[in-house]
C-alpha cells in the first residue's frame, strides 16, 4: 500500500489519511491558489510505524503529561522506519524536484485545522530540513507532537479521546520569505465589524510573530473600500534559515527598521488572497502567507474558530433585536459560574417576586400579563455567569409611577457604570411611552405607596415574623431521612410559603431606592462638600445593622480566647484554623469556646462566602473561616466592639455637623426627615437580605438530600452532580414527565461546559447581544464586543492613581493584600484588602483590614453598607485594572473620602 498523498489527490482522501492541514493545502492547490510544493505522509504510515515497532502499550497517556510526553519523543526518535516507507518517501521527494532543497516537515492531525478545534500551536513543525536523514528524524519528531503536553492538555479541555490519536505529516518546499505573517478575512477581535480584515506581517519568516517573538507591523483593509490603517512598529530582529537548518534570529538592516514590512500594493495582494479563500472554502480564514522575490505563497489556512456562522448577521434568521446584559451588583450574589439548580432557582424566584411587587405598587394586571416575557427574562445565564437583562429591568421601571426618576435611582442601587453612545440609545425607545395613567389611577397608586410607606415597620415585621416560623421549622428537618418526594414537595412549600411572598423585602428596597436617591441628590444640590462622599457618611453608626452582627459576635469570641491562658490563645493563633476546630469538638481544649462557636454556626453559619450558590459549601460543612477570623482579630487585638462603634459615631458626627452648618429652618427637616428614612430603609434591607441567605441555605441542604436519594438509585455518580441539573429537570424526573432519563449522561455534558467557562475569559462587566442570546455565548469574542458602550468611570491621567467611589472616609497608607479566592485571605493583618467584589460572607474578614478596596460595586452594595457601619476607609467600584497594577506586598496611600488609590514606590526605590 502507498503510505504518500500527492498534492493532485483527492481531497476526501486528504480528510481520511492525511489530517486538517494537508487537506487545506490540497484544496489550496487543487483551487489555484500559488502554494510551495507539497505532499503527505498519511496517517497509515504513523500507524504502521506504531504496530511494527510495538509501541501501542506505549501510548496511553500518564498522569505527570510532560514527562509522559519526554517519554513518547525518547521512544519515537530511537524506534526505526520501515525500508517501505523511507523509499517512498525518498521517490516523492525527487519526483516533485525536492532533492537538496530545504523543507518544512509539519504535523497535520486528523482533528487539526476544523471547524471544531484547530489545534492551532498544539503540533510540531521544523523547518528547512535538508537531507533524508534530517527529513526523517523530523518525521518521527511530529507524530510524537501528537502526545505533547500542549497537545494532551489541548485534547483534555475539549473532552477528545486521548487514545487512537491519527496524525498524518505534510513535507513542503520552504520558503524564502523576505516578508511574511497572517491574516484574518474578518476582525477576530471584533467580530461585529463587518467591514474589516487584519493582517500582521514581519521581516522574514513569520515563525516569530506566530509564537509572539516579534512585534509585528499592523494593517486594517476594509474588505469593500480597500482604506488601509496602518501601525508601524519598530522591527529589530527577523527570523531566517540557519546555515545548517533549522532558524536563527537575525538584527534586521538598520534602514530597514522602521520601515514597513509591506507595501501598500503587498498589502491589497494579501487582502486578495485573504477574500478569495473565503469566499472558495465558504468560511472566514486565518491566513499564513509569505512573499518570495514578489510571489506571494500561501502557505497555510485554517477556518476561523472563534467566529459565528455567517448566518447570526442575517437579520432574517435571527432578527436584530438587541439585550443589554449588565452584572453590577449582582456579582455579589452571584459570583463567577454559577451552577444550573442555583439559577434555575433564582431566575424564577426574581420573576415571582417582581410580579408580586408591581402587585402591590398599584400596576394593574394587564400591564403585568402583558409584561411576561421582561418578568421571566430579569436574568441571564451567560457563559455560567449570572447577568441583569437590563432592558427588562428598564421595562418594569416604567410601569411604576415616578418613573423618570426611577431609572436613575435604580442605577444607583445597581451601580451601573457604562451609558450608551447615542447610535444605540434607540433600543430604550419604549422609554419614551410609559404607560398612561388616569388621574384617579395615579392619585389611588400614590395613596397606596404612601399607605404603604406608613406602614413599612408593620409590613416588614409581619413578614419577618411568618419567616422565622417557617425557617425554623425547616431547620429541624433532616432532609437526609426524607424521601424524594417528601424533599421536592417540601421545596414547594418554601417557594409558596416563602419565595413567593417576598413583597416586602421589595416595598422596602422601593423605599431604599427612592430615599438614597434622594439623599444624594439633595446632598449635591444644597451642600458644599470637598467630596462626594457626605451621604455615605451619614449612614454611618446605625447600630445593630444585621450584616454587622456575625461580625461582632466573632469579636466577643475573640475576646474571650484573648483572657483566657497564653497558652490556649498561642495554640490557636498558630494553628490551622480547620485542626482547631477538631480538636474544639474533640473536647480537649475550651467548652466556653466550643460554645461560642456552635452558637456562632447556629445563628450565622449560612452567611459563608458565595451565599446564594446553593453549589457551595457553607460554614455548617467547615467553620475554618470564622476560626481564622477570630485568630486575626486575637493577633491583632481587633475586638473591640466599642471602639468600632466609636469610629462609627465619630464619622457620622463629623458629618452631621456639616449639614447642620450649612442647612437651616425647612432645608434641614426636610434633609433629616430623608435621612432618617433610608436610614431606616437601609438598615432593614440588611435585615431582609440576611433571610434570603438563611432561606437559600435551607434550600442548599435539601438539595443535597435530593443529590443523595439520586444516587442512591443510581442515577448520578455523586450527590453533588445534583447542582448540574435544574429544578425543572428534577421535578420532571420525579413526576414522570421527563425528557430524558439518563440525567448522568446530561450531567457529565454540562460538567465539561461549565469546566470551559471557569477557564476562559469571563465576559464584560456589560456588553450587547443581537437576535438569538444563546449563539453569542457560544463565541466570547462577540460578547466582548461592545464598543457602543460608553464607560463613564473616571480614570486618573497618573498611572499610579486609581479611581473608584468613596464609602467610607479616611487616609491610610499600608501594604496591600491581594485576595482572588477568600482562601488567600488567611492571616490577614492589618494589611488593605484588594480584590474583585465580595459578598456578605466576607464580613468577618473586615476587621482584619485597615482598608479595603473592591474592583466591583455601588455606593449600596454590600461591601460599602458594611464597611461604612464598621468605619472602615472603604472605596468600590475602582476603575483602571486594579487587580491588574496592584500585587500582595506593594504599598499604597489610599484617601477614601475622595475615591482615590495612589500606588506609592517600593521604600527600597
Amino acid at each position: 500500500m502507498s503510505f504518500i498523498l500527492s498534492s493532485s489527490d483527492a481531497v476526501e482522501r486528504f480528510q481520511i489519511e492525511g489530517g486538517g492541514k494537508a487537506t487545506h493545502l490540497a484544496k489550496l492547490t487543487q483551487a489555484g491558489f500559488t502554494v510551495p510544493p507539497f505532499f503527505c505522509i498519511t496517517s497509515a504510515a504513523f500507524k504502521e510505524f506504531v504496530l511494527a515497532n510495538h509501541l501501542g502499550e506505549e501510548l496511553t497517556p500518564q498522569a505527570n503529561l510532560a514527562q509522559f510526553a519526554s517519554h513518547i519523543e525518547a521512544l519515537f526518535v530511537r524506534s526505526p522506519l520501515s525500508a517501505e516507507l523511507e523509499s517512498e518517501i525518498l521517490a516523492q521527494i525527487k519526483n516533485i524536484k525536492l532533492s537538496d532543497r530545504f523543507l518544512a516537515v509539519r504535523s497535520s492531525g486528523l482533528d487539526e485545522d476544523s471547524v471544531e478545534h484547530s489545534f492551532a500551536g498544539q503540533f510540531s513543525s521544523y523547518l528547512f530540513q535538508k537531507g533524508e536523514a534530517a527529513v526523517f528524524s523530523s518525521l518521527k519528531r511530529c507524530w510524537a507532537s501528537a502526545y505533547s503536553e500542549r497537545a494532551l492538555a489541548y485534547r483534555i479541555e475539549r473532552g477528545l479521546a486521548l487514545t487512537d490519536i491519527r496524525m498524518g505529516v505534510v513535507v513542503q518546499l520552504m520558503v524564502h520569505a523576505e516578508s511574511s505573517g497572517v491574516a484574518f478575512s474578518r476582525n477576530p477581535i471584533h467580530p461585529l465589524d463587518r467591514a474589516q480584515m487584519i493582517i500582521s506581517s514581519v521581516w522574514g519568516l513569520g515563525e516569530g510573530l506566530v509564537s509572539g517573538e516579534l512585534d509585528a507591523d499592523h494593517f486594517e483593509v476594509d474588505r469593500q473600500t480597500n482604506l488601509i490603517h496602518a501601525t508601524v512598529v519598530d522591527k529589530p530582529t527577523g527570523f531566517y534559515q540557519a546555515p545548517q537548518g533549522g532558524l536563527v534570529k537575525k538584527e534586521i538592516a538598520p534602514d530597514q527598521v522602521k520601515l514597513p514590512s509591506l507595501s501598500e500594493a503587498q498589502v491589497l495582494a494579501v487582502k486578495e488572497l485573504c477574500l478569495s479563500l473565503e469566499q472558495k472554502l465558504g468560511r472566514p480564514q486565518d491566513c499564513e502567507w509569505a512573499f518570495e522575490n514578489g510571489v506571494l505563497f500561501c502557505v497555510q489556512t485554517r477556518p476561523v474558530t472563534t467566529l459565528p456562522p455567517d448566518e447570526f448577521f442575517d437579520s432574517k434568521v435571527v432578527g436584530l433585536d438587541p439585550i443589554l446584559w449588565d452584572n453590577s451588583n449582582i456579582v455579589e450574589s452571584y459570583s463567577g459560574v454559577t451552577s444550573p439548580l442555583t439559577f434555575s432557582v433564582a431566575s424564577p424566584a426574581y420573576r415571582q417576586a417582581y410580579i408580586q411587587f408591581c402587585e402591590v405598587m398599584g400596576v394593574p394586571r394587564h400591564l403585568i400579563r402583558s409584561h411576561e416575557l421582561a418578568y421571566r427574562n430579569l436574568l441571564g445565564l451567560v457563559r455560567g455567569r449570572i447577568y441583569y437583562n437590563l432592558i427588562n429591568w428598564y421595562r418594569l421601571v416604567i410601569l411604576l409611577p415616578g418613573a423618570g426618576s426611577n431609572k436613575e435611582f435604580m442605577e444607583t442601587m445597581m451601580g451601573v457604570k457604562q451609558g450608551l453612545k447615542p447610535e444605540i440609545m434607540s433600543i430604550f425607545d419604549f422609554m419614551k411611552n410609559p404607560p398612561r395613567y388616569s388621574f384617579f389611577r395615579k392619585l389611588a397608586v400614590a395613596g397606596m405607596t404612601i399607605y404603604r410607606f406608613i406602614r413599612i415597620d408593620k409590613i416588614v415585621h409581619d413578614f419577618q415574623s411568618h419567616f422565622s416560623k417557617v425557617y425554623h421549622a425547616s431547620r429541624k428537618i433532616d432532609f437526609r431521612n426524607q424521601s424524594l418526594n417528601e424533599q421536592l414537595q417540601h421545596y414547594s412549600y418554601l417557594v409558596d410559603t416563602i419565595l413567593s411572598r417576598w413583597q416586602a423585602p421589595l416595598i422596602n428596597d422601593y423605599l431604599c431606592m427612592i430615599f438614597f436617591g434622594l439623599l444624594k441628590k439633595f446632598t449635591v444640590k444644597w451642600i458644599q462638600t470637598k467630596d462626594g462622599s457626605l451621604q455615605n457618611d451619614l449612614l454611618c453608626g446605625e447600630g445593630d445593622l444585621e450584616s454587622t452582627m456575625p461580625t461582632k459576635m466573632l469579636m466577643k469570641i475573640a475576646e474571650t480566647v484573648d483572657q483566657r491562658d497564653p497558652a490556649f490563645k498561642a495554640w490557636l493563633i498558630s494553628t490551622p484554623p480547620s485542626a482547631v476546630w477538631a480538636e474544639l469538638k474533640h473536647g480537649g481544649k475550651s467548652p466556653e469556646v466550643l460554645k461560642m462557636v456552635d452558637e456562632y454556626l447556629d445563628r450565622y453559619g449560612f452567611r459563608c462566602v458565595n451565599e446564594l450558590k446553593l453549589e457551595e459549601p457553607d460554614l455548617h460543612d467547615d467553620p475554618s473561616f470564622a476560626i481564622n477570623a477570630v485568630a486575626s482579630y486575637v493577633r491583632m487585638k481587633a475586638y473591640s466592639t466599642q471602639a468600632m462603634e466609636e469610629r462609627e459615631r465619630l464619622i457620622r458626627d463629623k458629618a452631621e455637623a456639616i449639614v447642620y452648618a450649612q442647612l437651616h429652618g425647612l432645608k434641614r427637616a426636610i434633609y433629616f426627615w430623608i435621612l432618617r428614612q433610608a436610614r431606616k430603609a437601609v438598615k432593614s434591607r440588611e435585615s431582609l437580605r440576611f433571610d434570603r441567605t438563611k432561606i437559600y441555605g435551607v434550600i442548599r441542604h435539601l438539595f443535597r438530600g435530593v443529590g443523595a436519594n439520586l444516587l442512591k438509585l443510581g442515577v448520578l455518580k455523586a450527590e453533588h452532580d445534583v447542582f448540574y441539573l435544574t429544578t425543572d429537570e428534577i421535578f420532571a424526573f420525579s413526576e414522570g414527565r421527563p425528557v430524558t432519563v439518563d440525567l448522568g449522561k446530561l450531567v457529565e455534558l454540562r460538567r465539561q461546559e461549565f469546566a470551559g467557562y471557569r477557564k476562559s475569559v469571563p465576559p464584560p462587566d456589560r456588553f450587547i447581544t443581537y437576535g438569538a442570546a444563546g449563539i453569542a455565548m457560544k463565541y466570547p469574542m462577540v460578547l466582548a464586543d461592545s464598543d457602543l458602550l460608553r464607560n463613564e468611570t473616571p480614570l486618573s491621567d497618573d498611572p499610579n492613581v486609581l479611581i473608584g467611589t468613596p464609602c467610607c472616609p479616611g487616609v491610610i497608607e499600608g501594604v496591600v493584600r491581594v485576595v482572588r479566592e477568600i482562601k488567600e485571605s488567611e492571616g490577614m493583618n492589618g494589611e488593605i484588602l484588594v480584590t474583585e467584589r465580595t459578598d456578605p460572607g466576607w464580613v468577618p474578614l473586615y476587621p482584619s483590614c485597615s482598608g479595603i478596596l473592591i474592583e466591583r460595586g455601588s455606593l449600596l452594595s454590600h461591601s460599602a453598607v458594611v464597611a461604612r457601619e464598621l468605619g472602615i476607609p472603604t472605596i468600590v467600584g475602582i476603575s483602571g485594572g486594579l487587580l491588574k497594577k496592584l500585587k500582595t506586598g506593594q504599598r499604597v496611600r489610599i484617601d477614601a473620602g475622595i475615591g482615590e488609590v495612589r500606588i506609592l514606590p517600593d521604600k527600597k526605590e
